[in-house]
């Protein structure tokens, strides 16, 4: 079960590479306007320009050990108001109106931290107004969620899957006779089925939030992976899934036949 979720976690990777280029600012700022019109929004930010295996902050340590932070290829546009100001929730269903009525498809949903907040896709963009404390909203812009990330993640899931079973009977048929070479394989494998567990369920659980309650278009199946202590924890399931892939491809050997034997043969 482990190799298809890894399997779908690189499908649905897969599918969001043809998300294209992350939205430019100008464009951002024009979704700040249309949502809340007289509003003098802050200096956009640009997140990176991918949606990818690597930490929020990209560097030799990061990529060994993970980042906390991942933020996906976003533009974030920061607002002069939060939460505190618009307890009511008026000022958000206003915006969602304003970009429903511009053609958006915009939702308006509780976030987690008890405040109203809303999601909103047209033409392939994605909009996401969130709060970073009380007193500042931001909205961030970014691609959405491409066709193809739902059929590459289930045809990931299958064909890993698939691959996985294949494989493992052939090493059943390859080791028969062999027991330390079955055990040590078997442990290792199962050792690195454990080892990667946290990080596809941190991004299997991500993933299921964000669609239960539709409060973030880009949460990714990887997000465990970009993680400090789980990202080393998949890099050693790895290596061992390579060790034991290596032990179990090393022929038999032949004993040489004893003369009784040799004699019984002629």
């Amino acid at each position: 079960m482990s190799a298809g979720l890894f399997g779908a976690v690189f499908g649905s990777w897969l599918g969001w590479q043809t998300a294209g280029p992350t939205t430019d600012t100008a464009a951002a700022r024009q979704v700040a306007a249309i949502a809340f019109p007289g509003v003098e929004a802050g200096e956009p930010t640009r997140n990176g320009d991918r949606h990818g295996f690597p930490p929020a902050v990209d560097g030799a340590w990061t990529m060994l050990v993970g980042g906390d932070g991942y933020v996906a290829g976003t533009v974030t546009v920061p607002l002069p108001f939060g939460p505190a100001s618009t307890s009511d929730g008026r000022l958000v269903s206003e915006a969602v109106d304003r970009l429903t009525a511009a053609g958006w498809d915009a939702e308006r949903f509780r976030a987690s931290g008890d405040y109203d907040a809303f999601t909103a896709t047209r033409d392939g963009v994605a909009v996401r107004l969130s709060a970073r404390d009380a007193t500042r909203f931001v909205i961030d812009v970014g691609r959405a969620r491409p066709w193809w990330v739902w059929p590459l993640a289930v045809t990931g899931f299958l064909v890993a899957l698939i691959t996985t079973l294949l494989a493992l009977r052939q090493l059943d048929a390859h080791t028969s006779g062999r027991a330390w070479v079955r055990v040590v394989t078997v442990s290792l494998l199962g050792a690195a089925a454990v080892l990667s567990l946290p990080a596809l369920a941190v991004g299997g659980l991500a993933t299921s939030h964000a669609a239960i309650t539709g409060g973030d278009p880009w949460a990714p199946p990887w997000l465990g992976f970009t993680m400090v202590g789980l990202r080393p924890m998949a890099w050693l399931a790895g290596l061992l899934t390579v060790t034991a892939t290596l032990i179990a491809a090393v022929p038999p050997t032949r004993t040489p036949a004893t003369a009784r034997e040799r004699a019984a043969r002629t």
